[in-house]
């Protein structure tokens, strides 16, 4: 059981792996190497370097400061003029070759394409997550020579806020390689994303704003801009180019872009595609616009690069302008040269790199532009005693770790991405009281459903692993979606006449799982890392620029940011280091991995049973504390087998433990079902926590207190808790529609009960039900492993 099969791409001349989950991980844990011990070189001493360090944070300027970014000039005919335009790129080759190098990051790199699955008890199930495990990256090795190596891109390109109000704007290009674990590849520090180019932005011209030719300029500049980001890896993709790496092993290299992750307008320009307003406006297939609100697979043809050069190799030796513009929008192509036709199309094909924008597809679009935007529309047409009841149902919400906590939304019309997602997770369990089924609501209440139906489909299109199993089932939630929400569209023209459904961010929703089985989990191309990149960009636009020819400033910071971030990853590697070595000297066990499923934390003074009786005499749940523990104690066999039972029909004889050690604080491991990997949750119980009280619930009970109690010098750790197991009857309509599991609280106050801590699984968010006083709704929508979880249970009880 859990075994993992690794089958190698043929090149790779690796036989298929068959091992434990536990081996299986062990190899993503590369051993670190002795650090330099020197790392601050080619500073003096490493005071010198934090004293560097600390004035770059400190937005201190120094103008002989070496950096790699390069600047070219390109020109572009505008009319009878030629428009000149700075751009500044880092060759990609020279920054992807400084990775391969790096005795660090080099060794997680992964070169061989790999199909992984898990014996599942009957059978081994197929799933991917990095690029590597999924389609394209094994496609594109077959592609190479057999000594060949895919060393694979991606690339980011949008236009960034420098300035507070937006006037003042950057267009950087961020690259990350695809062959690193996203940890490190997401993440901060030398293998996390990197500003690679800086694009011209075109400022408006009156004479020519508007106009089809202006748009194939301003598409042509960025092509031949990105040109230049591109030019050291063109020659690569069809030769190869060698490389040493960390480990003075030189291999094969050919490059590709394996991934562009951009949002809609963003696509449409790398696609050199006409856009919104066009007869076919999706940049991967060629779907007509007046078919756009179809959001199912279809069988319109996928575009293609190979085809679009044909097709604008045909127009453009037509003489006749009618013509050639008709065969142009045959497809709705610019007549623009696209600067990844360069690269190898075998293995870059750019319609097939462009890939799904959960964030602004999703989140930002579907959800935050037209499905929020309307449900506030219909929940204000009920009255202000509605909207201010969705406000109310929202504060009431339990606060959870990681997860906004709103006191009101109604009146939120714009936002950021994290906060509509949050909006997006929580508003069916907000929102239900007020809608009904019936009557002037009956619309909200299907939109209702529609949301909650959307934000099935995200959360397949969220998970960080997927199987055969999920990809199926992401499809099905797509399929269901789609039916409610054509039965919407159709319901609400009689309230909504003006209202269009039918835009590309509805209809792109169709590649999502065709681009999760190419690529991976969409982590790998969402756009949300690489916006929080624009970030440190504006920080330097305001504290290390003089708002004067702001590129080449912004740039040298970000290259100062690198070699910082580069010597201080050493420094803190040497620190790790020597402080390992000095710990396994005095107690060679520390390297040890402690695993454990509980462990308690936010440790009190001891306290008598007495005493915590009276400073709880008020809680109905802690009468006959002593009493119920003694029971609890003398039900125990692991208790009984080691001191004398004790006996609770007599309270005056009874030996329970004397003091006991309140705890406020939970860790709970436990194996999550997403990436099969341990994860952990953090439960409070705590009558004070950031100014509220938080007593977090887990499968189904709540916590009340935590404590530990020795027992022949033994600790017991022991929770008490209220069940949330009374029955619950029939299922309701809404529960059905909405998806809900329902539980109710035991209707007796005093029903609590203790319980070993160890017992329990993991924590769980419920949320009050305003329509049945005592019934709570389980909040599956908050992570990924909720969400598969309740869907089992759901399963299991033929839901």
């Amino acid at each position: 059981m859990d075994d993992i099969r690794t089958e190698f791409h043929p090149h790779a001349r690796i036989a298929t792996r068959v091992e434990a989950f536990s081996d299986f991980t062990q190899h993503h844990h590369y051993e670190l190497p002795r650090p330099e011990c020197q790392p601050w070189l080619p500073f003096r001493c490493q005071l010198d370097f934090e004293v560097a360090e600390l004035a770059h944070e400190a937005a201190l300027t120094h103008e002989q400061t070496t950096w790699l970014i390069r600047m070219d000039t390109i020109t572009v005919p505008l009319g009878d003029k030629d428009m000149e335009y700075t751009v500044y790129f880092r060759p990609l080759w020279e920054w992807a070759v400084d990775l391969l190098r790096h005795p660090i990051i080099g060794p997680h790199c992964v070169f061989d394409a790999q199909r992984l699955s898990k014996f599942d008890g009957d059978s081994f199930v197929w799933f991917i997550d990095e690029p590597w495990t999924a389609d394209a990256f094994w496609e594109c090795q077959s592609q190479m020579p057999p000594d060949a190596k895919p060393l694979a891109f991606i690339l980011y390109a949008d236009k960034a806020k420098l300035s507070s109000f937006g006037r003042e704007k950057g267009y950087p290009v961020i690259a990350h390689l695809a062959n690193l674990p996203i940890a490190i590849r997401n993440g901060n520090g030398v293998g996390g994303g990197r500003v690679v180019g800086w694009l011209p932005l075109i400022k408006d011209d009156p004479k020519h704003r508007g106009t089809p030719r202006f748009a194939n300029f301003r598409a042509a500049v960025w092509h031949m801009a990105f040109k230049k980001v591109l030019a050291s890896i063109v020659p690569p993709s069809t030769s190869g180019r060698w490389a040493n790496c960390w480990d003075n092993i030189a291999r094969l290299f050919y490059m590709l872009v394996l991934i562009l992750s951009a949002d809609y307008e963003e696509q449409a320009i790398m696609s050199l595609t006409r856009g919104v307003m066009s007869n076919f406006p999706c940049p991967i297939c060629l779907i007509p616009e007046d078919k756009l609100s179809s959001i199912m697979l279809h069988n319109y043809p996928l575009r293609m690069s190979q085809a679009t050069s044909t097709l604008l190799i045909e127009a453009r030796v037509e003489h006749h302008k009618g013509r050639r513009e008709a065969i142009l929008k045959s497809q709705a192509i610019r007549d623009v040269d696209n600067a990844f036709h360069d690269m190898n199309n075998k293995t870059t094909d750019v319609h097939r790199t462009l890939s799904y924008d959960r964030l602004h597809v999703n989140i930002l679009g579907f959800f935050g532009d037209h499905m929020w935007s309307e449900l506030q529309l219909l929940i204000g047409l009920l009255g202000c005693d509605g909207v201010a009841q969705v406000d109310e149902n929202f504060d009431a919400l339990p606060r959870w770790r990681n997860l906004i906590h709103f006191d009101a939304v109604m009146a939120i019309a714009f936002t950021d991405g994290s906060k509509y997602e949050v909006i997006f997770k929580l508003l069916t369990f907000a929102a239900h009281a007020v809608l009904l089924n019936a009557g002037e609501s009956k619309l909200a209440y299907l939109l209702l459903r529609c949301i909650r139906a959307y934000l099935e489909v995200d959360w397949y299109a969220a998970l960080e692993v997927h199987t055969t199993k999920t990809i199926a089932a992401g499809r099905a939630a797509l399929q269901e979606f789609s039916e409610l929400m054509d039965k919407y569209i159709k319901k609400s023209e009689a309230v909504r006449p003006d209202k269009s459904w039918s835009f590309p961010k509805k209809h792109l929703v169709a590649h999502l799982f065709d681009d999760i089985m190419a690529k991976g989990a969409t982590r790998n191309y969402n756009t949300m890392p690489n916006e929080k990149c624009h970030g440190p960009l504006k920080a330097s636009y305001q504290y290390r620029t003089n708002f004067k020819d702001v590129a080449p400033q912004i740039l040298r910071a970000d290259h100062w940011s690198l070699v910082s971030e580069f010597i201080r990853g050493q420094v803190d590697e040497l620190d790790t280091y020597n402080t390992q070595m000095a710990e396994d000297e005095t107690n060679p066990d520390t390297n040890i991995p402690s695993n454990f499923h509980v462990r308690f934390g936010s440790k009190q003074p001891k306290k008598s049973l007495e005493t915590i009786e009276e400073q709880h005499v008020d809680n109905p749940s802690f009468r006959h504390f002593r009493r119920k523990l003694n029971t609890f104690l003398n039900a125990l066999p692991a208790v009984t087998q080691h001191v004398n039972l004790l006996p609770s029909d007599n309270h005056s004889h009874m030996t329970h433990p004397k003091k006991i050690t309140e705890f406020r604080f939970l860790k709970v491991n436990y194996e999550s079902l997403v990436d099969f990997c341990q994860t952990m949750d953090y439960l409070r119980c705590s009558l004070s926590f950031h100014n509220h009280p938080q007593y977090n619930l887990f499968f189904f009970a709540q916590l009340l207190f935590l404590f530990t109690c020795d027992i022949n010098s033994t600790p017991y750790p022991i929770a008490l808790v209220r069940p949330y197991d009374a029955p619950v009857g029939r299922r309701l309509q809404k529960d059905k529609h909405l998806k809900f599991w329902r539980v109710r609280q035991q209707p007796r106050e005093t029903a609590s009960e203790f319980i070993l801590a160890e017992s329990i699984i993991q924590g769980v968010a419920l949320a009050p039900d305003p329509t049945t006083v005592g019934d709570f709704l389980v909040m599956d929508t908050i992570d990924s492993d909720i969400f598969l979880r309740m869907k089992q249970m759901h399963l299991a009880a033929g839901h």
